[in-house]
């Protein structure tokens, strides 16, 4: 059973012009589903809250779940360079890569945190 992608729920937020989202959702087989967005960090992890409460009141045991840190590794935009394949493995360890969301390719660091464009890739 698929899960609710999370840039499906900020899409959701986009089009409604929300700053919160919290989306549950049942499957076919009933199985339950929850995921949130926010606008900002502070919204995403106030969503998250919301998200985790949901959860409880449907009886669910799991631990908290926090919001995904907003970095280049977790964006959709974000092309990790490996390097090149060698005998031995690949070359590089993917640590650094490329934004793909501008015109020209720009490097990037993947715990970089200053992107305007970030958009999740779960």
């Amino acid at each position: 059973m698929k899960s609710i992608p999370i840039n499906y729920v900020k899409r959701v937020l986009n089009d409604t012009e929300m700053t919160h989202v919290v989306l549950f959702a049942v499957g076919p087989d009933g199985t339950q589903h929850v995921a949130t967005f926010g606008k900002t960090k502070v919204n995403a992890r106030e969503a998250a809250r919301a998200g985790n409460n949901l959860k409880a009141a449907l009886g669910w045991n799991l631990d908290p779940a926090s919001p995904l840190d907003r970095i280049c590794k977790n964006c959709d935009f974000y092309k990790p360079d490996y390097g090149l394949h060698c005998f031995n493995g690949w070359s590089q360890d993917g640590s650094s890569g490329h934004c793909m969301s501008m015109p020209t390719r720009v490097q990037r660091n993947a715990s970089d945190r200053a992107c305007l464009q970030w958009e999740p890739k779960y």
